[in-house]
C-alpha cells in the first residue's frame, strides 16, 4: 500500500470532501507514492511523535491536527515545527492529518464522544457536533462525574446562571465549539460541552440560560483516536496509538 492507497482508505469512512474551506487534511510531508510499513495515530504531529512513530518501525504518523494550516514563508528547525519537519525528513516519516473530515465522520470524534457518554437520538449540532438524549436523566454531579469518566479528563469547568435539576438533553461539539452554543439553546440542551470557550462568550451563553461544560481540548478529541486507528488497521495496515501530549496539563494553584 503507498501513502496514495492510505489516504484513499481513509476517505472511505472519514470523506475528505467533508472538510472545512480553512482547514488542511491529507498529505503535510512526504511522498504519496511511498510505501506504507506502518501507521502510527496520534492528536498532534509534534517532534517526539516523529521519534516514536520512527522508533515504532511506523513511517506513516497520522495525526488528528494537521502540522501545516497556512502559508510557511520560512522553516527554522531550532522551531518546534522545524524540529517536526527535520524529524520527518531524517526519519523517512511521512505525516498525513485528518482533521475537521473525522470530526464530522460516522464514528468520527462527535460521534465517539456521543456514544461514550450513552446518548439516543443524535441529530447534528449545525456543521459540527451533535446533541442527543441520555438513557436515564441524571442529577448533574452525577453526569459530571460519568462525563468526566467517559472521556478520561482530567477536569470539567461549569459555567451557569442556574443549574438544572436534571441532565437528559445534551448537545457537545469535539474541540473547538464556542461559535455553536447558539444551536444547543436552540436545541434546549440541558448543558452544552465543548473545548476553547471565551470569556465573553461564556458571559453571553450561561447569561441567556445555557449551562456550558468547558473542557480540555485534546483530551475530549483523543478518545476518538483508538477508532481511527480501528478503521485504519480495517485496510490490511497495522497501527500503533502514540500516546503522546503536546500539550503538558497545567499546574492549577
Amino acid at each position: 500500500m503507498k501513502v496514495r492507497d492510505l489516504l484513499n482508505h481513509i476517505d472511505t469512512f472519514a470523506p475528505f470532501a467533508l472538510s472545512e474551506e480553512w482547514d488542511n487534511p491529507g498529505l503535510m510531508i512526504g511522498s504519496y507514492e511511498a510505501d506504507v510499513s506502518r501507521v502510527a495515530v496520534c492528536l498532534d504531529a509534534v517532534s517526539e511523535a516523529v521519534v516514536s512513530a520512527h522508533e515504532n518501525n511506523c513511517n506513516v504518523l497520522l495525526c488528528h491536527h494537521p502540522l501545516i494550516f497556512r502559508g510557511v514563508k520560512k522553516i527554522d528547525v531550532d522551531s518546534e515545527f522545524g524540529r517536526t519537519l527535520s524529524a520527518a525528513i531524517r526519519y523517512g516519516v511521512n505525516i498525513i492529518a485528518a482533521h475537521t473530515n473525522w470530526d464530522k465522520a460516522e464514528g468520527g470524534v462527535n460521534d465517539t464522544l456521543a456514544s461514550l457518554l450513552g446518548l439516543m437520538k443524535t441529530e447534528p449540532l449545525d456543521e459540527f457536533g451533535l446533541s442527543g438524549i441520555m438513557r436515564e436523566k441524571m442529577k448533574p454531579d452525577e453526569f459530571f462525574a460519568h462525563v468526566k469518566t467517559s472521556w478520561h479528563l482530567t477536569h470539567i469547568d461549569i459555567y451557569t446562571q442556574d443549574m438544572p435539576e436534571y441532565i437528559s438533553r445534551v448537545s457537545l461539539c469535539g474541540g473547538s465549539g464556542s461559535s455553536f452554543w447558539h444551536s444547543a439553546l436552540n436545541h434546549k440542551a440541558d448543558v452544552y460541552i465543548t473545548a476553547d470557550m471565551k470569556y465573553h462568550e461564556l458571559i453571553d451563553a450561561s447569561r441567556d440560560g445555557l449551562t456550558i461544560a468547558n473542557i480540555n481540548h485534546g483530551e475530549m478529541e483523543r478518545v476518538s483516536l483508538p477508532e481511527l486507528a480501528r478503521k485504519v488497521s480495517e485496510s490490511g495496515i497495522e497501527t500503533v496509538n502514540l500516546n503522546i501530549n503536546a500539550l503538558t496539563e497545567p499546574i492549577r494553584i
